[in-house]
């Protein structure tokens, strides 16, 4: 297994392509890995996968899953027979302006995140984990991301939200003025009746990964996420050549690290090139 350098998060995953290909790998292993425990819970746990396109007029739309977008139906004027249906005559357009949208040139947001719901003949859904990803925190689908994210906690399902990336601007954090302003961040919120209690965990650059508990309800205990096994799972099966992190360089990815956290930074790498 090739594994990070750094106890924890590792910053120099924080830039793509490597951080996409890292994202999919670690929900997937986070799900696989509380999968048995889910279980013995009687839950399931699944991985899912929103997709949102920006159309020219910019706004967002959900798509759904990526082959809906392959299929494309040519547009054709109404025959006589569709306007004159039943014997109604239909009314005629005065103005058609046609559309056609690029799939390869179409800016697309796929956002996969973690499910999980109760099993037996009504499947509710109990829990809902998101891994933050660029466009959740910054450009024109965070804003959406923000909606989303408003909607899941202001129902009773409840909701994980894991931040990895220093850079943009995640709402969780303001939250909690009385914690230390760490590069990293998990939020949760547990759902209580009518209300929630809203935990933070920040994370500093050197701390190691914990095991986060992911409430499932009163009648059961919580489903513990081990964030660092996802990690080293993850790690190892986004590791490839064509995306070989530049640990030689020394550079950590925008935005800067702090003086102390740079020369914990160049002590590990330095560390890495000996062995």
């Amino acid at each position: 297994m090739v594994s990070s350098p750094f106890p924890g998060m590792d910053p120099f995953l924080e830039i793509n392509p490597q951080w996409e290909v890292f994202h999919g790998w670690f929900i997937r292993k986070l799900a696989e890995q509380s999968m048995g425990r889910a279980r013995e819970l009687g839950c399931e746990v699944d991985v899912e996968r929103s997709v949102y396109g920006q159309e020219p007029t910019g706004e967002l739309v959900l798509l759904g899953e990526p082959d809906l977008l392959a299929a494309q139906l040519p547009y054709s004027k109404p025959t006589a027979w569709g306007r004159d249906r039943g014997g109604v005559a239909l009314a005629e357009p005065r103005a058609i302006h046609e559309v056609v949208l690029d799939p390869d040139q179409l800016e697309q947001f796929k956002q996969q995140y973690i499910v999980v719901r109760a099993t037996g003949h009504w499947p509710r859904v109990l829990a809902v984990v998101e891994l933050l990803s660029f466009a959740n925190k910054q450009g024109s689908y965070a804003p959406k991301y923000r909606e989303k994210r408003s909607q899941f906690l202001s129902s009773m399902t409840h909701f994980m939200e894991i931040d990895f990336l220093r850079a943009g601007r995640n709402p969780s954090r303001d939250l909690f003025p009385e914690l230390p302003r760490t590069p990293y961040f998990i939020f949760v919120a547990r759902k209580t009746g009518l209300g929630r209690n809203e935990e933070g965990y920040p994370l500093r650059l050197d701390d190691p990964l914990p095991v986060v508990g992911l409430p499932l309800g009163p009648e059961r205990p919580d489903l513990p996420l081990d964030l660092a096994a996802a990690f080293r799972s993850a790690y190892d099966l986004s590791h490839r050549p064509s995306l070989q992190l530049s640990y030689q360089e020394g550079q950590v990815p925008d935005p800067p690290l702090d003086d102390d956290d740079r020369e914990w930074v160049a002590r590990i790498i330095e560390s890495h090139r000996r062995s």
